[in-house]
């Protein structure tokens, strides 16, 4: 039987494994026991605070920034930066994809890459290498947290 490549990646969590068909299918399940059900600290896993569906459809970028506290155009292009980590998969976006997604949501930025360059100098963004000829970024682990403050602090209102 051939062997088959299975690629996973949820966040910043990656992972490859190579062989036959029931190795790879015992190895991913393995994994997912050990890394992604629970925290490092042995408590289970909690609900994200944002679920990224909603009735079997994903939520749009309007709604998903609805669900924020967003107050200015440096938070609203963390949370669509974030929409597009956590919601729509994507491992690293550029300014133009966040410009684009602020005309979607009749929300436009005044300047993208100056917010994008503003949150890297803060360090809630960070660059993530090249995507189609143009650099890409990626939230650090300090900008999801601060996402997951606005979108809680909207949640208790």
């Amino acid at each position: 039987m051939p062997d088959v490549t299975v690629k996973l990646a949820i966040g910043n969590f990656s992972v490859e494994v190579t062989g036959e068909q029931a190795y790879v299918d015992k190895k991913i399940e393995e994994l997912v026991a050990r890394f992604l059900s629970r925290k490092p600290s042995g408590e289970p896993a909690p609900a994200p605070s944002a679920p990224p569906e909603t009735g079997g459809k994903q939520m749009s970028p309007a709604e998903f920034v609805k669900l924020s506290k967003a107050k200015n155009q440096m938070d609203r292009a963390l949370v669509l930066g974030y929409y597009l980590e956590k919601v729509s998969g994507y491992s690293g976006f550029t300014s133009s994809e966040l410009a684009e997604l602020g005309k979607q949501i009749k929300q436009p930025f005044a300047n993208a890459s100056d917010a994008v360059a503003r949150l890297t100098g803060r360090g809630l963004m960070m660059s993530s290498g090249d995507k189609e000829g143009q650099r890409a970024y990626a939230l650090t682990a300090s900008g999801e947290t601060y996402v997951e403050t606005l979108i809680e602090a909207e949640a208790k209102k």
